[in-house]
């Protein structure tokens, strides 16, 4: 008897929870979710709420509130509500109007100086995660939004998790055309150096206004992202050229932190500092090349030396026959 008036309270408590919102309509979905506009009665605010199903499929994204919970961030979704039911998770979010960053990304790619602001905002955001210890694990323009203001916000935190020091994860998850090449391998990785990768993606995006793997089919598509193979237009600036030349690079243990992309001379144009060296120090104390090979052509896009047991050729072979089974969304 006590069980069934319990369940009674939760019920009723539940209902004069999600009665607190006025349900406006759809403004998203995703693999795992749907995302509804609704309005708080009480001040008129309007918030997103994102509907999360309480089913075997969802369970991997099921930690999202926890993690959405640790994050406090101007670059980042706001949380201010978890309603749980029996059957649903609540999470109702801070609305930014302004629609996804994708939206905002005309054919050809945006200016410079707009590109500039948004991607360190997005690296600051992904910076201040992975201080957190949390991974992203789907950082794409579907997964920033811009808001009132013109700042953008990290959303999407349903594949994130915690992380710790050193290559301990297999799993394929994300967006296909986002992978790091370790990932599609099925390769032990580090979570934030995929999410490194990832922005790599992106700032090539910002810049083209397309991504730099594009294949016919799925396997096309993953075999590009295996062998590092991509072309940049001529009209990107020749440091971004260098920045995206440095994160897209095959080993990941190359590739630069959050912090050190921060601290690009690309990003840090018009900021003033002191001593003029200091991020050519930042760099080269890295190991990171300022430069991209005077050579062109494919070869200049791989950026491993022919010399490393793991170049690309060493690469593929792993690639055609670990490809099948891959998991994603094109």
């Amino acid at each position: 008897m006590k069980t069934n008036t319990t369940e009674q309270k939760r019920k009723r408590q539940t209902h004069i929870n999600t009665d607190h919102y006025e349900f406006l309509g759809v403004i998203g979905h995703g693999g795992f979710s749907l995302i509804k506009l609704a309005r708080h009665h009480l001040t008129g605010a309007e918030v997103a709420v994102k509907v999360v199903c309480k089913n075997e499929k969802n369970m991997p994204v099921l930690s999202e509130p926890n993690i959405m919970r640790s994050l406090d961030h101007p670059n980042i979704i706001r949380l201010f509500q978890i309603i749980e039911t029996q059957r649903n998770i609540y999470i109702i979010m801070e609305y930014a109007d302004g629609g996804k960053l994708l939206h905002h990304i005309p054919p050809g790619g945006m200016q410079e100086e707009k590109a500039r602001r948004f991607f360190k905002q997005v690296v600051s955001a992904v910076d201040y995660c992975h201080d957190k210890g949390i991974v992203h694990r789907d950082l794409k323009p579907e997964n920033v939004v811009v808001d009132a203001r013109g700042n953008i916000k990290l959303i999407d935190f349903g594949l994130s998790t915690w992380f710790t020091s050193g290559p301990n994860r297999r799993h394929v998850w994300g967006t296909l055309s986002h992978l790091a090449p370790e990932v599609v391998l099925r390769q032990a990785h580090e979570g934030p150096h995929v999410d490194i990768w990832s922005l790599g993606v992106m700032l090539y995006f910002l810049l083209t206004g397309t991504r730099p793997f594009v294949g016919r089919t799925t396997e096309d598509l993953l075999s590009q992202i295996v062998l590092g193979t991509f072309n940049i237009p001529d009209r990107v600036p020749v440091e971004a050229r260098q920045l995206i030349h440095q994160i897209l690079t095959l080993n990941p243990r190359k590739r630069p932190t959050c912090k050190q992309i921060l601290q690009h001379p690309w990003l840090t144009q018009g900021e003033v500092f002191q001593g003029p060296s200091r991020h050519c120090q930042i760099f080269q104390s890295s190991g990171l090349p300022l430069q991209t090979p005077a050579s062109s052509g494919p070869a200049q896009d791989l950026l491993w030396p022919t010399t490393d047991p793991h170049h690309s050729s060493g690469l593929a072979q792993i690639y055609l026959t670990g490809l099948h089974g891959c998991q994603g969304q094109v």
